[in-house]
């Protein structure tokens, strides 16, 4: 385990474990978990492009935009019942 993995994964607990509202714990811990996903993509993809792993980058790049896409779609929802935004994307 990582340190970056310990970190969100205390810091999930953290949410859980908050006063927040049940659809504001749903939306931070997710935020966390998922935007913690992307950012290790994001390092693999570099690795791949420096060793040269074109199938690796590909794959990798896949699942980053994978996670990128349900992001998109719980913050969609999320507007549609809270009528807010859970989080502000950094595109």
């Amino acid at each position: 385990m990582t340190v970056q993995h310990t970190s969100c994964s205390e810091e999930v607990e953290r949410i859980l474990k908050s006063d927040l509202p049940d659809l504001e714990k749903l939306a931070q811990a997710f935020d966390c978990i998922t935007g913690f996903i992307v950012a290790h993509a994001e390092g693999e993809i570099e690795l791949a492009r420096a060793l040269q792993d074109r199938e690796q980058q590909i794959k990798t790049q896949i699942k980053m935009e994978t996670m990128k896409h349900a992001r998109s779609i719980f913050s969609h929802v999320y507007l549609r019942i809270a009528g807010r935004r859970p989080w502000d994307e950094h595109a």
